[in-house]
């Protein structure tokens, strides 16, 4: 997951569109919103100054609380394997240096926990209750992980991937380059 109020990557979306970032995505050096998709590119990639918020955005909306989970999550995904630490690495990463992003997966055996079948069960029981949850906007339901990108997939395999003209042209020249087929129309 994204420790940050939105992914590096929809900041990148952003730019492809040329669409403005919401507020509190990304700030500049001295803590200043950036909604500018082409300058909020330099502070989430290139700029030692700045970036991505952590979750929450702003002291208002409890952004201390995502700052100290992106810590921990950062310590358990880089520092415990010895990946790299964002930050050092945009200071000391030369063109072509792999970016050694690191990553953490545990695995729990609810059974230690539970009898066979009880963590399921109560798990269905709390997607169904947070389903049931009356919306602020009865025309947003209430969701759980998941049901955004279920709907996203459906769509998608309905009406195809739809590809910025940014993108496209990117990766129309990577063909190009590589002798390899244009196959996206």
């Amino acid at each position: 997951m994204s420790t940050s109020t939105a992914a590096a990557n929809k900041v990148k979306v952003h730019e492809y569109h040329r669409r403005r970032l919401p507020r509190g995505w990304v700030v500049d050096g001295r803590g200043r919103p950036v909604t500018d998709p082409a300058r909020a590119m330099e502070y989430a990639w290139r700029s030692a100054t700045g970036g991505l918020t952590p979750l929450g955005g702003t002291p208002e909306g409890a952004s201390h609380k995502g700052y100290g989970l992106a810590v921990m999550v950062q310590i358990l995904s880089s520092a415990l394997s010895g990946a790299s630490f964002s930050p050092v690495r945009k200071r000391t990463q030369k063109a072509g240096d792999p970016d050694n992003i690191g990553h953490l997966f545990l695995a729990i055996d609810p059974r230690a926990f539970r009898p066979e079948g009880a963590l399921e069960a109560e798990v269905d029981a709390v997607v169904d209750e947070l389903h049931a949850a009356r919306p602020v906007d009865p025309a947003l339901p209430v969701l759980v992980a998941g049901n955004p990108e279920a709907k996203a997939r459906a769509e998608r395999a309905r009406t195809g991937v739809p590809i910025p003209r940014v993108l496209a042209a990117r990766l129309r020249g990577v063909c190009e380059r590589s002798g390899a087929p244009f196959l996206l129309g």
